[in-house]
């Protein structure tokens, strides 16, 4: 998916060079593909793309960035070359393959589709969708040829070319098939407020995402008030969003027409627009004093002058939408290339209470992660009559591969296990090329990958759930039947704070690690989760364990570690 996601990007970039085209009409094309819950909806039009353009705007503005970040004028020169030369080599990267999309193939938009229905069973992720009608089997495989994908990793359905994450297709393919669309569903009151653009989002808040949006807020003590009653005013009243984004306007020579509509944020009334107004003003207000306040503190390390900050409010305010109606409107003002940093000043406000939503939907993510592992392990135990090894061993008994290795085609990811070299060690040379490969189930989200192959964040209990192969049998750990204290009471994998490679047999935690607490200064076990981290249990159930290094508490945390202690257990 690497190269797909680089076309991706490629696309994106190129919509910069997009003018004012003739416009797509997103509910029309892809109506047969939205249902009552439909959630969100990004549509991109670039069926008059200008390369050229692309290539003289970015360059204009690259130079432009240059001359304000004070390079003199050998440096900027010498710069804007590379610059030039490096566009050049984007250029004929991307031409040859635009072309083949939008000339050959004839595909001059796509959707990105987030449905109620499928996010649940996808984790969240959306897919890509494409008009495929009176499409040749030969046009198939040039797309597979310019997207290097397998071809099983799409199907069409209903006059449509589907692009699901490879992992969750049978549940898209599924969801294809049972499709009910509707002519009436929320996200069309959004989109219809969009102008022509060449992106346009839409997203509408039912009552399930309100949940997820409350519980992000509730999830996060250190909001301050002033934040946290604006977001819980959004996430109460809130009824649709859209935006329209036209990228080459600002990079061009022609800044945004004042009565361009930039983001559209519907609620019920009047009187609601006007509230989340002020409270918009007043978030200003205190974003800007607090800044202020933070500053001073510094003594004589930052001297940032009164005026400074009145010109940020000033700058701020200039950005506070239109209230017409039932809804604010954001507009592009005079002085439209001031638009960027305003938001990005807006956005820094808002940064603890985006954190905060965020953390609650990685903690999920965290939750399907382990979910997935603990059941590739019963059905690697299915498989096999039991559990994977900690690690499997050569002839000498020296560790070959991780119980993580093991599981791979159970968590869809037999491609790579495939390729793996099994009876040579993890570390071979020829191993070595997979140990900075992510794997998604692998990686919380919330925990920072390393790189050079710090990429896991989950571990077994090394010599308990996990107990290492023999010489005489190097695939087999231990049966269901040996974890004699019950599998609800049993932990099967946990968090560690600091990654380590997804391919090491000797990376899991032991039963003495376990025991010395969570998130304690000497420990491994830990998360950046708020409060604590996520474990699965051996019978498939993952719970939040808090942070602990109550004394009294740690011999408990430590016999639920063990498969046949024999102790009674329990954990709040």
């Amino acid at each position: 998916m690497k190269t797909f996601s680089r076309v991706l990007l490629c696309i994106s970039l190129l919509t910069v060079g997009l003018g004012h085209t003739q416009d797509t009409c997103a509910q029309e094309t892809f109506a047969p593909l939205v249902t009552d819950h439909c959630v969100a909806f990004v549509h991109v039009d670039f069926s008059k793309v200008e390369i050229d353009k692309v290539k003289n705007n970015l360059q204009k503005l690259g130079e432009t960035v240059l001359w304000e970040l004070g390079f003199d004028e050998q440096s900027h020169k010498a710069t804007a070359l590379e610059l030039a030369l490096e566009l050049e080599k984007l250029d004929i990267l991307v031409r040859p393959q635009f072309e083949t999309l939008t000339k050959e193939l004839g595909i001059r938009e796509f959707a990105v589709i987030f449905d109620m229905d499928l996010l649940a069973m996808t984790e969240g992720r959306p897919f890509f969708a494409v008009p495929w009608k009176n499409k040749t089997d030969k046009q198939f495989e040039t797309l597979i040829d310019l997207l290097q994908i397998p071809a099983e990793n799409l199907f069409t359905s209903k006059d449509f070319l589907f692009m699901p994450p490879p992992w969750y297709k049978d549940v898209v393919v599924d969801w294809a098939k049972r499709i009910t669309p509707s002519p009436s569903a929320p996200i069309f009151e959004a989109l219809k407020s969009v102008p022509g653009a060449e992106i346009k989002v839409a997203a509408v808040m039912p009552e399930p995402i309100r949940a997820m949006a409350r519980l992000g807020v509730t999830m996060a003590p250190d909001i301050p008030n002033e934040v946290r009653g604006i977001l819980q005013f959004a996430v109460n009243k809130v009824q649709w969003a859209s935006a329209a984004v036209s990228l080459s306007e600002i990079t061009g020579s022609e800044s945004l027409q004042s009565d361009d509509v930039l983001l559209t944020i519907k609620v019920p009334n009047q009187s609601d627009a006007e509230m989340l107004r002020g409270m918009l003003e007043q978030l200003i207000d205190f974003g800007v004093n607090t800044a202020r306040a933070q500053m001073e503190q510094n003594g004589d390390q930052v001297q940032v002058p009164p005026l400074a900050f009145q010109f940020a409010r000033g700058l701020l305010r200039t950005m506070l939408p239109d209230v017409e109606d039932d809804a604010l409107v954001f507009r592009a003002k005079d002085g439209s290339l001031i638009l960027a940093p305003a938001i990005g000043v807006s956005t820094a406000l808002l940064l603890p209470a985006v954190q905060a939503a965020r953390e609650a939907a990685r903690r999920m993510q965290c939750t399907n992660n382990l979910k997935q592992i603990v059941l590739a392990l019963h059905t690697y135990h299915d498989a096999n009559g039991a559990f994977p090894p900690l690690y499997t061993v050569d002839a000498s008994g020296k560790p070959l591969h991780s119980w993580r290795v093991l599981i791979l085609p159970f968590i869809e990811q037999q491609a790579l296990y495939k390729q793996i070299r099994l009876d040579e060690p993890w570390d071979s040379e020829y191993n070595k090329q997979f140990h900075d490969t992510v794997i998604p189930t692998y990686a919380c989200l919330r925990n920072e990958l390393r790189g050079q192959g710090k990429n896991c964040n989950y571990s077994g209990i090394a010599g308990e759930g996990f107990v290492p192969a023999t010489k005489e049998n190097v695939w087999a750990g231990i049966d269901i039947g040996r974890i004699l204290d019950g599998t609800s009471n049993t932990l099967a994998v946990v968090e560690v704070r600091e990654p380590f490679c997804w391919m090491d047999p000797t990376a899991d935690i032991t039963l003495d690690e376990l025991a010395k607490g969570i998130n304690t200064p000497d420990g491994r076990v830990g998360s950046n989760h708020t409060g604590g981290i996520n474990v699965g249990m051996f019978d498939g159930s993952v719970r939040f364990f808090r942070t602990t290094t109550d004394p009294t508490r740690l011999p408990i945390l430590r016999a639920m570690g063990t498969c046949a202690g024999g102790e009674a257990v329990w954990y709040e």
